[in-house]
């Protein structure tokens, strides 16, 4: 068997996830002739058919399936090599500025970026602590760990993982749930932005509390949690990782979004951006079983 070409392995990737050799074309920026012919030197080369060809669609064969597994393996070890060789260019200079919440920042961010420009220290970097989304295509930030399940079109990034929800007291408020959890007594803390009404996991578990405290910001519902002040529901890598909080068995626990490591479309090509926004998924994603609550 000849050798197989990394661009024909590129071009076969590109047709299996956008299902046609006219989509794939557009996304690679070529002509759909390109496509055909690198998917049909692929095949020459295998001396195996990898799509049946219809007018308006290609679909995968059984091999096709079999290979694609190893074919984006070896796109992975491109990339980074790729981001190996870009790390040595003068792109890996300048100024860089990454957004976030302030307690995401505290719990995620920081060790990361810690741990970036040692490797990388000729890049300034800018942390901006903010609890609104900034607008990247007005480029207030060149980089945003995100809440959410719908990105915007105009930003790519990664999912690192799906954000994981608890409720969290004191170990004196958790005992008292636990004798009585019917009480009345029992306070809960929760965002300003309710108003005055009183989020589900407060109607089905604290149904009978009379007293509910808000705070403006993650970091402030934190706090007043820690002294005890109330119950209140916690992204797991706050609550979690805090000594002085446990988590208290409730029926109900509101659903997280999908945190994500976004930049704007047309920054995919900057290589800082690039580095980093891949340095970030990479690091987090060793903290996926703590982000979705899943500890032992």
């Amino acid at each position: 068997m000849h050798t197989l070409d990394w661009d024909d392995i590129r071009h076969f990737i590109e047709v299996v996830q956008s299902g046609s050799a006219t989509q794939a074309a557009a996304r690679l920026g070529v002509n759909h002739s390109t496509v055909y012919r690198r998917i049909s030197a692929l095949e020459s080369r295998l001396g195996k058919t990898l799509f049946e060809r219809s007018s308006n669609r290609w679909v995968i064969t059984p091999l096709g399936e079999r290979i694609i597994g190893y074919a984006e393996s070896m796109a992975e070890d491109a990339n980074n090599i790729e981001r190996q060789i870009m790390a040595d260019s003068l792109e890996l200079s300048g100024s860089l500025r990454i957004t976030a919440a302030d307690h995401c920042i505290e719990k995620l961010i920081a060790p990361v970026i810690s741990k970036f420009i040692k490797r990388y220290p000729e890049i300034n970097l800018e942390v901006l602590a903010s609890p609104d989304e900034l607008n990247l295509a007005a480029r207030e930030a060149d980089i945003a760990l995100r809440g959410t399940n719908e990105p915007p079109p105009n930003l790519v990034g990664k999912c690192i993982a799906h954000i994981g929800y608890a409720i969290y007291g004191t170990q004196e408020l958790a005992s008292q749930v636990k004798l009585n959890p019917d009480a009345d007594d029992i306070p809960c803390i929760t965002w300003i932005g309710d108003g005055h009404s009183r989020p589900q996991w407060i109607e089905k578990d604290f149904s009978n509390s009379h007293h509910i405290y808000r705070a403006s910001s993650m970091s402030a519902i934190l706090s007043l949690a820690r002294e005890g002040m109330g119950v209140a529901q916690l992204a797991c890598i706050l609550g979690d990782t805090e000594p002085l909080l446990q988590r208290i068995p409730t029926k109900h626990v509101e659903p997280g979004t999908g945190l994500w490591v976004l930049s704007h479309v047309d920054l995919r090509t900057t290589a800082r951006v690039r580095i980093l926004r891949d340095f970030i998924v990479e690091e987090l994603g060793q903290k996926r079983d703590l982000i979705e609550g899943r500890h032992s």
